[in-house]
């Protein structure tokens, strides 16, 4: 059993670690953003590329926030 539960534990790592991964992707095109006027074109231009990268993220969080939680209802109680 210990095993299983190692190997359902490395699966959600490897999620997280694709989290960490579109998180930087996102703080990468903030830092493109940053030094420019709002609203400017090459300013919105940016935008729909922060779109993606935040709806990715989005979605490989919600990934990893169900494998954590079925993680820890297949764990026994500790009662």
């Amino acid at each position: 059993m210990a095993t299983k539960t190692a190997r359902k534990y490395a699966t959600i790592e490897r999620l997280l670690d694709e989290v960490d991964e579109w998180h930087g992707r996102v703080q990468r095109i903030r830092q493109k953003l940053a030094p420019l006027r709002s609203g400017s074109d090459e300013y919105l231009d940016i935008l729909p590329d922060l779109d993606v990268e935040l709806d990715t993220l989005r979605l490989k969080t919600q990934h990893a926030l169900e494998a954590l939680e079925e993680f820890e209802d297949s764990l026994p109680d500790s009662d």
